[in-house]
């Protein structure tokens, strides 16, 4: 199966389900639609998230259909909440989980993904690529025509497209328990790479996937916030040999490329350093990769 990252080229939203009406997410998995009173510019393709209100992220669908403004030919709507206003737009939409991994608070989402905006606006655009790749990692992946997670687990050999192998991952990387919470208490908590403190979006990145029997050992680890592990997993961001963080110059015009040439932020004791062979082939994998950190 395969997965689709987060996006990036269509818009990504968050749309609040006020809480007396919890029955409105169910209502648009049946129905296959979500109706609105002001219009946010969603077309199709685009990514949306449903929040609901004072609580935590219900489900993450696709647009089908770019917003549309309702006639008396579109299909009756269920929404309780008729009689407080009428409902003039819709988008149709195809559901790809109600599975939440992690419930966080708004304010926890708002730092990691950048937003700025209350979720009393109702209709939220996030514009920023490190929002577009978290958002997708807060879901358990459900089968569906068009997310697809690996079956088994798989078997790496030299010579492998690594970069293609990496998407069908992604999804999946929430059963290494043990070893996240080994990289927790080597890197304090925090992102090696951004520093980020935020414990529920924080992952076991593996630097090497040919460390054997090894893999889940500490110097084959990274502590990484989930898009930036979702990042160097695609050879978008790697460590140079004097431990700087490297950044693809196809990001150069997004937030990541504040990291290029910083330090990566290290465990306090030098035996849980990462490998530096390993290191070393996840940089050789990145075609992109100049022995000099780029200053523009």
């Amino acid at each position: 199966m395969r997965y689709r990252i987060g996006a990036c080229a269509m818009a990504t939203w968050i749309l609040t389900i006020t809480d007396e009406f919890p029955e409105h997410w169910d209502f648009a998995k049946s129905d296959g639609f979500w109706d609105t009173r002001k219009r946010p510019n969603i077309e199709k393709g685009d990514e949306v998230f449903f929040w609901m209100s004072k609580g935590t992220f219900v489900g993450w669908a696709r647009a089908t259909t770019s917003i549309f403004e309702l006639t008396s030919n579109d299909p009756p709507a269920q929404w309780n909440d008729v009689s407080t206003g009428g409902y003039k737009y819709r988008f149709e939409l195809k559901v790809i989980s109600s599975q939440v991994l992690q419930h966080l608070t708004w304010t926890e989402m708002s730092d990691a993904t950048g937003n700025k905006a209350l979720a009393s606006n109702g209709s939220i655009e996030i514009k920023n690529l490190e929002g577009k790749l978290f958002l997708p990692t807060l879901f358990k992946i459900e089968p569906f025509v068009d997310v697809f997670t690996p079956m088994s687990p798989i078997i790496y050999k030299l010579g492998d497209d690594m970069r293609t192998k990496a998407i069908v991952e992604i999804a999946d990387r929430r059963g290494q328990s043990k070893f996240r919470s080994t990289l927790k208490g080597v890197y304090a908590g925090r992102c090696a790479i951004t520093g980020s403190s935020v414990l529920s979006v924080l992952e076991a990145a593996h630097i090497d996937r040919y460390f054997g029997e090894n893999s889940h050992h500490v110097t084959n680890g990274l502590l990484l916030r989930a898009d930036v592990h979702t990042l160097f997993d695609l050879q978008r961001i790697t460590v140079d040999e004097s431990l700087l963080i490297r950044v693809d110059p196809a990001l150069i015009d997004t937030e990541y490329w504040k990291h290029e040439g910083n330090p990566l932020l290290l465990p306090t004791k030098k035996t849980h350093h990462p490998d530096a062979d390993a290191l070393s082939r996840h940089r050789a994998s990145c075609s992109w990769f100049s022995p000099v950190p780029r200053t523009e």
